[in-house]
């Protein structure tokens, strides 16, 4: 049935990219919704113009947030199972709801696999982003026996993401950066490494007992070396109307485009820190969307950043070439590029199920904005990209150390030079051990895989050695440029300075400001102990958010974070799951002599 024009008006076309199938139809409160193979539930809502979600148990509505499967707004009942719309692939005749505001999980209509596969295997990288698919194509070209698994349905993470598996892509046609990861994909299947999709690690019980759910699968791999990549997540802004639906994370907007084609709106506005918010403000705008500003948080570049400039130029020439051509092309289209300025609120439409204004400002050296100089735009969609934070979970739940990065405001790992942890046995590369962006991220897995192999046995032979050679010098290149950069986009770290008193800080348990200041101008500012007294981080996305914020007010109070162990403890499960699903994890009885046999995967 030919889809009526008005229902693809948040459906664009990409260069290369072009739908394999047609479309069909699922429900979503009653209402009939048009997707195509590929597409996630998110998607075909919001290419549907359906951006509010659910109802929070105050009646606030949500939507879409963070597009990753990272802050949990988006679950949804999927035939009456609770699913996180922006993973879950939509299929025909599927009845979809509201998550019920009272109800974590849904009573799950699916009978749970009461087989739990044990799975050993010489190297686990979990994460297939440009350091977990650079690790796997080394350890594997030397030998060793990799498996590869990530929640994402297909490979890339979030630099490489690539287009749905059921679109038709045209390889000569399409972009270098989804080129670059196919290439990469493409060499690790070659040395023979193994790749799980869909698969998300809820437990980590040792290093050597990671507790993962796939599609109809339960596994409990057994790895002699462990390699994390699990990448980062943006840092929002707690503003008022934050966590209103259609505002998002920059990174959303780019899945949604990027992957399925689909943009967040017609007029659409990105604040933030950062190139990544002129990247995607360039490819909105290449979609045809309507970009209204970008709103940068740093200065613009001056005279006395010119040695930086030039150490960026030196470094790599080509990411400078890439980011005077996104300057280049905003110009050539009319977007407005506002430095010094900040998101200081969002509003909502009449229904209030959808943010409608935003309010811009610009700033003092301190972050803090001026008076008088307000903007207001009218808008579909804001993107936010306020930096990133490492994700941490999963590396911390397996005993590797980490400090406290003053200047970001977040977790760092500790570590060396072949990403290894404090914990031998485990490597933490890219983004989840320190910010450094995509090219240092696949040198350092590079490095990691070549070290885990290593440790195993498996010696690379000279052409790999010569290849761990490329990837030091690499790295070392890529962390000058990385260091010039954030010269470049110098600016204050904010997270909550521009709330009122009832923003909210925690949008998972709805805890406004107020009651968290509360309890740092007490003798509560440990956040275990605020988490125990407001809930603050006991919702679905687990401190992610809130954490730092909650972290930034301690520190005004006079409490800074000084190490990992100030911090929200990680807990399992670390991502949603069904209570079924944990049932069936129930660890087996192990022969004290024997062990676990395993299963093949």
């Amino acid at each position: 049935m030919p889809v009526p024009p008005e229902i693809d008006r948040n459906r664009i076309r990409i260069r290369g990219i072009s739908r394999a199938s047609s479309a069909f139809e699922f429900t979503y409160r009653g209402r009939e919704i048009h997707a195509y193979p590929g597409e996630t539930v998110a998607a075909a809502l919001i290419a549907a113009g359906q951006w509010n979600f659910r109802e929070t148990r105050s009646g606030s509505s949500r939507g879409l947030f963070c597009g990753m499967g990272v802050c949990g707004e988006c679950t949804l009942l999927v035939d009456g199972d609770a699913r996180r719309a922006c993973l879950e692939p939509a299929r025909p005749g599927a009845d979809v709801q509201p998550r019920p505001a009272l109800s974590l999980v849904a009573e799950s209509s699916m009978e749970s696999s009461s087989t739990l596969e044990h799975v050993d295997v010489d190297v686990l990288v979990v994460g297939a982003g440009p350091a977990g698919l650079a690790a796997a194509a080394a350890a594997s070209a030397q030998g060793a026996e990799v498996l590869v698994i990530d929640e994402r349905s297909s490979f890339g993470g979030q630099y490489f993401k690539q287009p749905a598996k059921d679109f038709n892509v045209n390889e000569s046609l399409i972009d270098r950066q989804f080129k670059a990861g196919r290439t990469l994909y493409t060499e690790a299947l070659t040395a023979g490494a193994r790749f799980l999709f869909g698969a998300s690690v809820w437990g980590a019980f040792g290093r050597e007992d990671i507790a993962v759910i796939a599609v109809e699968r339960r596994l409990r791999v057994h790895p002699r070396r462990l390699i994390l990549a699990p990448g980062a997540y943006e840092r929002p802004l707690t503003v008022p109307g934050w966590t209103l639906p259609g505002v998002i994370t920059t990174g959303a907007a780019q899945t949604l485009l990027r992957a399925y084609s689909v943009t967040p709106g017609e007029r659409v506005l990105l604040a933030g820190n950062g190139p990544l918010n002129l990247q995607v403000a360039r490819e909105l705008t290449r979609a045809g969307v309507k970009v209204v500003a970008v709103a940068e948080l740093a200065p613009a570049p001056g005279p006395r950043l010119l040695p930086d400039l030039l150490q960026m130029a030196l470094a790599s020439p080509e990411l400078i070439a890439e980011g005077v051509g996104h300057v280049l092309a905003l110009g050539i289209s009319g977007v407005p590029r506002l430095h010094s300025t900040v998101l200081v609120r969002c509003d909502a439409d009449e229904s209030g199920d959808r943010v409608a204004r935003a309010t811009l400002a610009s700033v003092g050296r301190d972050g803090k904005p001026l008076p008088g100089t307000e903007r207001v735009f009218e808008i579909d969609a804001v993107c936010m990209g306020y930096g990133f934070a490492p994700q941490s979970e999963l590396p911390r739940a397996v005993g590797c150390r980490y400090d406290f990065d003053d200047a970001r405001g977040t977790l760092r790992v500790i570590r060396d030079a072949e990403g290894r942890s404090s914990e031998p046995e485990v490597f933490v590369i890219g983004d989840a051990g320190g910010l450094g962006g995509a090219r240092l991220a696949q040198a350092q897995g590079t490095i990691a895989g070549s070290a885990a192999a290593t440790d195993l046995g498996h010696p690379p032979n000279p052409p790999q050695q010569r290849a761990v050679g490329d990837a030091r010098r690499n790295a070392s290149t890529h962390e000058r440029f990385q260091r010039a950069l954030w010269n470049v986009y110098g600016a204050p770290a904010l997270t909550c300075e521009l709330a009122d008193a009832n923003t909210l800080i925690c949008r998972c348990e709805e805890v406004a400001r107020c009651t968290l200041e509360a309890c740092v101008s007490g003798d509560v500012r440990n956040p275990g102990s605020i988490k125990r007294l407001t809930r603050a981080g006991m919702g679905s996305c687990q401190a992610r958010y809130c954490g730092l914020s909650i972290a930034a007010m301690s520190a005004a109070a006079g409490s800074p974070i000084g190490s990992d162990a100030d911090w929200f403890a990680p807990r399992t499960p670390f991502k949603p799951v069904r209570i079924d699903e944990l049932a069936a994890e129930a660890p087996p009885t192990v022969d004290p002599v024997n062990g676990v046999r395993p299963v093949d995967v």
